[in-house]
């Protein structure tokens, strides 16, 4: 590997542990004594949780949709996750995609037709910040729209979550549907 493959590799592994708080500690040097001038030792300082557990929340998000003519609809779901390991929800289906053939009866899909996964998928982790989660949330959102188009709404960013309390987790908006999700966590351990 090139030295600048590497260098950007090493950044990006960097400003991942920064991001969910595996970053080393500062290292702190003692003052350095008149007697001895060239010689210096740094100190580490120990991580914060040092044989500590780590916390364990119940996620509980709701995924609200509408689109302005209807009553708007809700799904919830839970994730009870340590901190800084990832979950993953999943709700959808595995559709076929338009290529028909034609019978008596009308146009079916052909046996052959390519298949395609539709619906929501939601990953999440997330790591203390005070008394406040930070949560790292991949949202994802699909639908198929007949003849053959597939709608599809991503967000991916961050979001700071006051325990027992719903907290606005993104907004997503496309076409006429608007999309919220938000999360209330509750501490378990």
């Amino acid at each position: 590997m090139s030295s600048n493959r590497r260098l950007v590799f090493a950044s990006l592994l960097l400003l991942s542990a920064f991001a969910f708080g595996c970053a080393p500690q500062q290292q702190v040097a003692p003052p350095v004594s008149s007697a001895h001038p060239t010689t210096s030792t740094a100190v580490a300082t120990p991580p914060q949780n040092v044989g500590g557990e780590r916390h364990v929340y119940r996620l509980d998000f709701v995924l609200t949709s509408s689109d302005g003519t209807t009553p708007s609809t809700s799904t919830a779901f839970t994730l009870n996750l340590e901190e800084l390991d990832k979950g993953e929800m999943v709700v959808g289906k595995n559709i076929p995609l338009t290529t028909s053939t034609a019978s008596s009866s009308g146009s079916t899909p052909s046996l052959a037709s390519p298949r395609h996964d539709v619906g929501m998928r939601v990953d999440a982790r997330y790591r203390m910040a005070g008394d406040d989660l930070l949560l790292v949330v991949d949202t994802e959102l699909s639908a198929f729209e007949p003849p053959s188009s597939i709608r599809k709404v991503v967000a991916k960013g961050n979001a700071l979550a006051s325990v027992g309390r719903a907290s606005l987790v993104t907004t997503m908006e496309s076409d006429s549907k608007k999309y919220q999700l938000t999360v209330t966590p509750t501490k378990l351990r």
